[in-house]
């Protein structure tokens, strides 16, 4: 009996003898790693056209998603008003955090001139001197301009940029940087904010599950978008919005890319950006989609040239049609507007003149009717509501069954919808590279690259609905899609009538 228990004495012994050199041993490497491992390397971002409304949402949204990085807001303003910016982020982040304090750095930088292509030594020291991550790109407008930001980056060896540009030949012109950008190792996205870039995305989605389905052939793809007033992007909207209407449509009719004259502007009918049948619609889902209805509901919307109507019909190999519209509120702006492409010849809308005469002409009164809408806007709605609605039309394998699959997504304010798209975009970039130059619907064609992303952007702090992509009804009727609005004002668009 004595040896048995000293048996087991020496055994206990020997075991807890083992187990504290283990424990001791493991401790030491520890230590030693950690003496030994470089310190936490944090992102640096730097974003060009930082002190305008959308450059200010993506850095709120980045210092919120990625704390402890640093963040350098350039523009033309001088230092005082890169203070002013600055101080705008922080605003931001207190109206959504419960928490008030931020741990991310913030740094203005006064750049004189980012289009100029004798400039971009000045650009690749900035990113140099900065060690820079990642380049945001929001300095618009982009029409008329060559990408001399990208350009920069890549001679700089910057590991992403992200842009928010929407001329098809800025894309196109980009696009043709690929090779450079793949020797540089750097990961480029254009067209990467709400819309185009996040709605490219939801038609890829809703493209899949068409195909998926019933693995037919894809006929149309429809963009259609809202926006309250300026929806807090600032007046720059205003230009960019006026040079859209002196442009052609780019966008594809019986599955061949066209350009259409004297369509920018035109109203087109109306869309429901909610789904109609509500019984259709998940059960987890119909809170959001009666508040889509609620707070957006049916309007009205005219074509303006988006690239995603182009540019995404082309990565489908669509057989049919496209289209893009956006509308506003309060209506009587569309109507406005509607008027006055038609009596204001297409050759003075593409003045730059012109344009940015018409924009800082009706720029009092627009603020003050977003003043106004803001004021008297009840239930979360901020006066800045952001919705778009993505229709994907294909036609049944071995019959000529036609299906429509819809996306609908709004958001409580269009500035931040565009800039935390952007910001998110800018963090999958550096969390998943892919060198060279590339448009969503290229990036994240990939079913689980494209669902990583989405869930990204619909999660985002002010989204009240995401809802698709899924099948909806609709007349055999509607499916044609008017190229031409020959229709009359306000008869409904076949892009969301069900």
């Amino acid at each position: 009996m004595g040896c048995q228990k000293k048996s087991v004495m020496f055994f206990a012994t020997t075991y807890l003898l083992l187990f504290v050199v283990v424990v001791i041993g493991w401790i030491a490497q520890l230590v030693s790693s950690l003496s030994t491992s470089p310190a936490v390397q944090y992102n640096t971002f730097v974003i060009l056209g930082g002190a305008g409304k959308i450059g200010t949402a993506v850095a709120a949204h980045l210092c919120r998603r990625s704390p402890g990085c640093t963040i350098v807001l350039t523009g033309r303003r001088p230092s005082q008003e890169g203070r002013k910016a600055i101080q705008e982020v922080e605003e931001l982040l207190v109206k959504t955090e419960e928490d008030k304090r931020f741990l991310s750095k913030l740094h203005y930088e006064h750049v004189r001139d980012i289009w100029d292509p004798h400039d971009i030594s000045i650009l690749k020291d900035l990113f140099e001197q900065y060690e820079t991550s990642c380049v945001i790109h929001t300095a618009g407008p982009y029409a008329d301009r060559s990408p001399t930001v990208l350009d920069a980056a890549i001679a700089a060896g910057v590991p992403a940029y992200v842009d928010v540009s929407d001329p098809i030949p800025f894309l196109e012109n980009s696009l043709k940087r690929h090779d450079k950008a793949v020797k540089s190792q750097t990961t480029a996205l254009c067209a990467a904010g709400a819309f185009p870039g996040m709605s490219n995305v939801f038609a890829m989605e809703a493209a899949s599950m068409a195909s998926t389905k019933y693995g037919g052939e894809l006929l149309d793809v429809r963009f259609n978008y809202f926006t309250k007033g300026l929806g807090g992007s600032g007046t720059i909207n205003l230009y960019i919005t006026n040079l859209g209407f002196g442009d052609p449509m780019t966008q594809h009719v019986e599955g061949r890319r066209r350009s259409i004259d004297y369509l920018s502007g035109k109203i087109m009918g109306t869309v429901d950006f909610f789904i109609v049948d509500q019984e259709s619609v998940p059960t987890h889902k119909r809170k959001q989609n009666e508040e889509a209805k609620r707070r957006v509901g049916t309007q009205k919307v005219f074509a303006w040239p988006f690239p995603e109507a182009a540019t995404v019909a082309t990565e489908l190999s669509l057989k049919g049609s496209s289209s893009a519209a956006m509308g506003t509120a309060p209506d009587i702006w569309n109507d406005m507007l509607g008027i006055l492409v038609k009596v204001v010849p297409r050759s003075w809308w593409r003045s730059t003149q012109f344009s940015k005469f018409m924009a800082d002409f009706s720029q009092p009164l627009v603020l003050f009717t977003d003043k106004f809408m803001g004021s008297i806007a009840q239930d979360g709605d901020s006066g800045e509501t952001h919705a778009m609605r993505v229709d994907v039309v294909s036609k049944q394998q071995s019959s000529e069954i036609r299906s429509m699959v819809s996306v609908v997504q709004a958001h409580d304010s269009f500035r931040q919808c565009v800039g935390q798209s952007c910001a998110e975009f800018a963090l999958d970039l550096l969390e998943h590279p892919n060198a060279g130059v590339f448009l969503p619907e290229q990036r994240y064609r990939a079913n689980r690259d494209r669902q990583r992303i989405i869930d990204k952007l619909t999660a985002t702090p002010g989204t009240f609905c995401h809802i698709g992509p899924m099948e909806v009804t609709k007349d055999d009727s509607q499916d044609e899609l008017p190229v031409y609005p020959s229709n009359v004002l306000g008869q409904r668009h076949p892009a969301a009538s069900q």
